[in-house]
């Protein structure tokens, strides 16, 4: 009994991910399979990004919703919206232009939306 006693003390809590926080390049892609249309944000840079020990976004799906719900006050309904991020522009221009390519290759046009127009915010800070 003691043992067993001995063996719950010692037995240590699971290790939670460890998040840390870093400057990420995001661009936003939106898409409909009842329009030929598919729009993409300019790239914004997001400082002080919480990311994961495996380079993952936390609230990613915050910022796909921003572009979403923006879109629907542009009056586009049934769009399905994605976020391409990198913490390295570079790697981010290189991917964006593989997805540009795809959807040009399936007679998609593609539309910009300026910085000007919409901006990500921190989904917490909505």
């Amino acid at each position: 009994m003691l043992a067993f006693v001995v063996d719950i003390a010692s037995a240590k809590e699971p290790k939670a991910p460890k998040a840390f926080t870093k400057t990420v390049y995001a661009v936003g892609v939106a898409t409909s399979f009842n329009d030929t249309l598919a729009y993409y944000t300019e790239m914004q840079e997001l400082k002080n990004t919480e990311l994961d020990r495996k380079r993952y976004l936390h609230r990613r799906s915050g910022y796909s919703f921003q572009l979403r719900d923006f879109l629907v006050t542009q009056g586009k309904q049934n769009y399905t919206c994605l976020m391409l991020f990198n913490t390295k522009k570079a790697k981010l221009e290189k991917r964006l232009a593989k997805v540009m390519e795809r959807l040009a290759k399936d007679g998609i046009k593609v539309v910009e939306i300026k910085g000007s127009e919409f901006t990500f915010t921190k989904p917490e800070e909505l």
